[in-house]
C-alpha cells in the first residue's frame, strides 16, 4: 500500500463516513485552566458510552456532503500534489457500501471528476478493513485508562478527558477529548494511533463534533497531519474534511 493510500485510508476509517441531520456551531471552548488529574466519574463514562453507541449508528445511517482536501507538504511547509474532492454519501439499507456520488475531483487543479466517478462506481467492500471506534464506546472502555486532565474555567460543564490504551494497537487511540458532562457528549477530540501501521510514522487527527442531531453530536470537521514512507523516502501529508447537508437514512 502506498503512503498516500495508507494515510487517506486511515482518514476515512477515522470517522470521515459520519454525519446526521441538523447543524450547530462547532465547539469553540476557550482555553482551559490546568486542573489536577482526577478519575472520570462513572456517570460521565456511561453518558459518553451512550453517545459513542449513537455514533456507531451515525456511521451506517448518516448521509452527508463531504468537502475534502489532502496535500503533500515539503520541508518548507509548501503544499504540492493537492487533491480536492466534493462528494455526496447516501447510506443504503442492506447494501455493503453507501452510494457515493462524486460531485467534483481535482488532482493538482486538473479536473478528474469523470475518472473519480468511475472508480467510485467500481468500489468493493474491503475484507481486511478495520472498523475504528471511539474510546468511550462501552466495549472499548476496558482497553483504556481515562482521566480528567482539565476543566474549562468559563463553562463548568466542560472538561477534558485523556484516554490511553492499556496495550498499544493499530486500532487503539491515545489523546484527549473535550466533553459535555451534563449531556455526556464528545465536543471535540485530538488523537493519534498508539501503534502505527506499516508505512506510517505518525498521524495526528482532530475532530470537531459540531453537528447537532437526534442521536447527539456528530462530526462536522476532521483534520489530520501525517508522515510516512518507505525506506529513505519520507513524505508529509495534511488534510481537512468538512461535512455538511446531513441526512438520516432509514
Amino acid at each position: 500500500m502506498s503512503t498516500t493510500r495508507a494515510l487517506s485510508t486511515f482518514l476515512v476509517a477515522a470517522f470521515v463516513a459520519v454525519s446526521l441531520p441538523g447543524a450547530a456551531a462547532a465547539d469553540t471552548a476557550p482555553p482551559a485552566a490546568a486542573a489536577a488529574l482526577v478519575e472520570v466519574p462513572s456517570a460521565l463514562l456511561a453518558g459518553l458510552a451512550r453517545h459513542s453507541a449513537s455514533f456507531e449508528q451515525m456511521k451506517t445511517r448518516g448521509g452527508y456532503t463531504l468537502d475534502g482536501k489532502m496535500e503533500e507538504v515539503d520541508s518548507e511547509g509548501k503544499a504540492s500534489d493537492t487533491k480536492e474532492i466534493k462528494m455526496r454519501v447516501t447510506p443504503r439499507r442492506g447494501a455493503p457500501l453507501p452510494l457515493v456520488e462524486v460531485i467534483r475531483f481535482l488532482d493538482n487543479g486538473e479536473d478528474k471528476t469523470a475518472e473519480a466517478r468511475d472508480k467510485a462506481a467500481k468500489r468493493k467492500p474491503k475484507k481486511d478493513k478495520k472498523d475504528l471506534h471511539l474510546p468511550f464506546l462501552q466495549s472499548e472502555q476496558p482497553r483504556y485508562t481515562f482521566a480528567v486532565v482539565e476543566k474549562d474555567p468559563h463553562v463548568a460543564s466542560r472538561v477534558k478527558v485523556s484516554f490511553v490504551p492499556k496495550e498499544p494497537a493499530e486500532d487503539a487511540f491515545k489523546g484527549a477529548a473535550w466533553v459535555d458532562t451534563e449531556k455526556g457528549e464528545v465536543l471535540s477530540m485530538g488523537f493519534s494511533l498508539s501503534k502505527n501501521p506499516t508505512f506510517i510514522d505518525h498521524v495526528d487527527v482532530r475532530i470537531t463534533f459540531g453537528l447537532s442531531t437526534a442521536l447527539g453530536r456528530a462530526p462536522s470537521e476532521i483534520t489530520f497531519d501525517g508522515r510516512g514512507g518507505f525506506l529513505f523516502i519520507r513524505k508529509h501529508y495534511r488534510g481537512r474534511a468538512v461535512l455538511s447537508n446531513p441526512l438520516l437514512a432509514y
